[in-house]
């Protein structure tokens, strides 16, 4: 009878929260499907993490572990986890792609680690919404991409995990489980933490805060502990290491003249003094903006408020999460994901998923458009960085106005969210055209047929047939000369009608002059050399670009 019990108990609660079940198994198989064929960057290049904490991981192969032999800018759950991962990669016969069973696993593990957020986002939303829209929230927050994107780029999606545990167990009033929750996640990205203010206040008696501040301070120890007994330096140095870096990705960064992405410190991992080195000088009075972000918070923290209502706690960590990433010297995309789940729970209807789809849009602007292909308009990363902060501002206000009952109407709200969404649009189709314009003009700078376009376009007639036989560089000069010339492709080397019979039709049909772009030992070049007088030839690295008199 004890046995059939918990056996019932659990088909009653699936039965209960079949559609939540429905979207779970469904989410997971999702990106567990994607990891095998899914490559992060897409079309556009490499885009993520997982090759760096690789190359750190090597250095267990020589008998070097993390935080006990050398430096990470990382607390201590997540590259001993890696570690683990690692090594048992290492068990498995290698393939081709080096490094593929490691990064299986370990986005394997952050799948599942994003499907314990969603079981913890569920069990939020029933607590602060009726079942009904918990789980119309939930199949939102599951059709976001960003979350996906983290399991090929980050561990971000762990922290988070930790993170909205936390929350939960708070609400719950579970003050050591909370307390553990934000303590593993503090040990995991130090940003987790942003549950604690609110939670000590949520608690209902002094004795749970009690409980909870030593539920907190006991797993922080027990976690350090290892590493403060081999050697203390290497995690000093690492905790410390984001307050003591230099700026990225931020109006900081915008006011420091620094536009690219971050950097954890020296070159040398075994040199604590190396973790967090600043890679650049910085103009800003770095203590006064701390003191000047600590007493705002201060502030807020510390006016009266309604702790136990449930909204409001979660609402003051979504602010606090959001001020942190205001505060932080850098960003990098894949943070997004600390501040999705808060705006999907706490903003009703399309605002909410307005923001969400506004924020993961500027974020593919940062990355991969500006990185990967303009990294030399500095101007789109600024517009990115400038566009993020203003919703986190918006967004910051509207989280507390849910904390501290402001009387807004939700019109006006909606109105704010509107004209955010009207100003990203116009910014964002005033930058679509300059950045392809920024896009074209770096093409063309970096085209290896760049001086057979020159030359073409200042000897040639417009309205000139060019004709090339390979289908790569055909699809490489129309771009950009196809309003001036009539590019033609003529393959001499396939199962096509003859070449011959169609390029005697071109130069028949020319106005005057066809130029031939090829291979010096095209046979293009013979043909025409053959029926007509030569009226240019330039040998170009291996190629010729020969113009020819068809009148």
């Amino acid at each position: 009878m004890t046995r059939v019990q918990p056996i019932a108990r659990i088909r009653a609660s699936l039965q209960a929260h079949r559609e939540f079940v429905t979207i779970l198994v469904l989410a997971l198989a999702f990106r567990l499907f994607a990891i095998l064929v899914f490559r992060p960057g897409g079309y556009l290049g490499e885009m993520s993490d997982f090759g760096y904490y690789r190359l750190l991981l090597s250095f267990t192969n020589q008998g070097y572990y993390p935080l006990i032999d050398f430096w990470v800018e990382y607390p201590p759950v997540f590259p001993w986890l890696m570690v683990g991962l690692y090594r048992l990669s290492l068990l498995i016969p290698a393939w081709s792609e080096p490094g593929t069973w490691f990064y299986l696993l370990l986005s394997t593990v952050l799948a599942l680690a994003e499907a314990g957020s969603l079981v913890v986002f569920y069990g939020i939303a029933r607590r602060l919404h009726d079942p009904r829209q918990a789980v119309r929230l939930t199949w939102i927050y599951t059709a976001l991409l960003v979350p996906v994107l983290t399991l090929f780029v980050g561990f971000d999606g762990l922290a988070l995990l930790f993170l909205l545990w936390a929350v939960l167990l708070t609400l719950d009033q579970r003050a050591v489980g909370s307390g553990i929750a934000a303590g593993l996640g503090f040990m995991t990205k130090l940003v987790p933490i942003a549950a604690a203010p609110a939670s000590l206040q949520h608690m209902k008696q002094r004795a749970q805060r009690i409980k909870y501040l030593a539920a907190i301070s006991l797993t922080l120890l027990l976690i350090a502990l290892p590493f403060l007994l081999t050697g203390p330096d290497y995690l000093f140095q690492s905790l410390k290491s984001p307050v003591v870096r230099s700026t990225w990705e931020t109006v900081w960064a915008l006011v420091d003249g620094y536009y690219s992405y971050g950097v954890a410190g020296g070159w040398d991992r075994f040199d604590p003094a190396m973790a967090g080195a600043a890679q650049h000088p910085t103009r800003l009075p770095w203590w006064l903006i701390t003191v000047g972000f600590g007493l705002f918070y201060l502030a807020l923290y510390t006016r009266r408020v309604n702790w136990a209502d449930m909204r409001r706690a979660v609402a003051f960590t979504a602010l606090t999460q959001n001020l942190l990433t205001l505060y932080f010297k850098g960003y990098s995309p894949q943070f997004l994901v600390m501040l999705l789940p808060f705006l999907i729970l706490l903003i009703p209807g399309w605002r909410g998923i307005a923001y969400a789809l506004l924020l993961s849009f500027i974020n593919l602007v940062e990355y991969p458009i500006y990185f990967l292909l303009l990294p030399e308009e500095h101007w789109l990363l600024a517009g990115t960085v400038l566009l993020r902060t203003l919703i986190l501002v918006v967004v910051s206000v509207e989280y507390a106005a849910q904390v501290y009952d402001w009387r807004i109407s939700d019109r006006r709200w909606q109105q704010l969210a509107a004209g955010v969404a009207l100003l990203v649009a116009l910014l964002g189709i005033g930058g679509a055209v300059f950045g392809f314009q920024a896009y074209a003009r770096a093409q063309y700078t970096n085209s290896p047929h760049q001086p057979a376009m020159d030359l073409v376009t200042e000897q040639a007639t417009p309205g000139t047939s060019l004709v090339t036989d390979e289908q790569l560089t055909y699809e490489q000069l129309y771009p950009f000369l196809h309003k001036r010339f009539r590019v033609r492709l003529l393959e001499t080397y396939s199962h096509l009608p003859p070449w011959e019979s169609r390029l005697a039709d071109l130069a028949a049909q020319a106005s005057g002059q066809v130029w031939v772009y090829a291979p010096a030992e095209s046979p293009l070049h013979a043909w025409m050399a053959d029926h007509y007088p030569s009226i240019a030839s330039h040998e170009l690295d291996g190629w010729l670009l020969s113009g020819w008199d068809t009148r």
